[in-house]
């Protein structure tokens, strides 16, 4: 199971929500301009985006904050366009662009997608607190070298993984062998500084890493 799942990507308040559909809830912002296309469901959509970033040290542990609008120079990313018309049948790219140049430490942010009617709902109702609608993870790599240790644990029928690195890692069982490292369901996503329990329900032996950007280069195995 991703990490993320944690986080809840995904959140829906009645059948009426679900009026569209994203490809993808997590990408790699590997390059200056990328696309998610946005594809409508059965009637007319009218969406914002928001951005946000999470951040995670060794000291106050994970936190989702918003970006602050008065300082756009300093966000990782920009969106466009930043609200969506959609129609039936519709497909709308939205572009995702690297504001500036490449950063020292990998970051990342959420791209929520939310309905203009669920938009208002919050607006009105000081008791909703959570954003409803669609949210991507989008990793954003950094130029710095990877620092710390990544640690594993067998233990009651579990694996306790630790990544105490700056970097954004991808854990890969061994019964994911075969198949598409990246949508394999076994497979991992770790923040810095964070750690994650699995079932060993496969009993599995080896754990193999990767930088989130890079699934051809091993930088480490780990034998259970």
């Amino acid at each position: 199971m991703f990490f993320f799942r944690a986080i809840l990507i995904v959140f829906f308040i009645g059948s009426d929500v679900q009026a569209f559909q994203i490809d993808t809830l997590t990408k790699v912002i590997d390059k200056d301009t990328q696309y998610i296309e946005i594809t409508g469901e059965y009637e007319r959509e009218y969406i914002y985006t928001q951005l946000t970033q999470l951040l995670t040290d060794k000291k106050h542990g994970l936190r989702e904050i918003p970006f602050n609008p008065e300082d756009i120079s300093s966000w990782p990313i920009i969106v466009e366009p930043g609200e969506i018309v959609l129609d039936k049948a519709d497909k709308i790219r939205v572009k995702i662009i690297r504001n500036g140049p490449q950063q020292d430490e990998d970051r990342v942010s959420g791209l929520a997608f939310i309905p203009e009617k669920v938009r208002r709902k919050k607006i009105q109702d000081s008791g909703l607190q959570i954003s409803v609608g669609y949210k991507v993870w989008l990793f954003i790599p950094g130029k710095s070298p990877l620092k710390g240790q990544i640690k594993a644990s067998k233990k009651s029928g579990n694996i306790t993984i630790e990544n105490m690195t700056n970097k954004i890692l991808r854990i890969v069982p061994d019964d994911c062998s075969g198949k598409n490292k990246s949508e394999c369901a076994g497979a991992v996503i770790l923040l810095p500084y964070t750690s994650k329990q699995i079932d060993d329900s496969e009993h599995v032996q080896t754990l193999s890493i990767y930088l989130i950007n890079d699934l051809h280069k091993k930088i480490k195995v780990i034998t259970l």
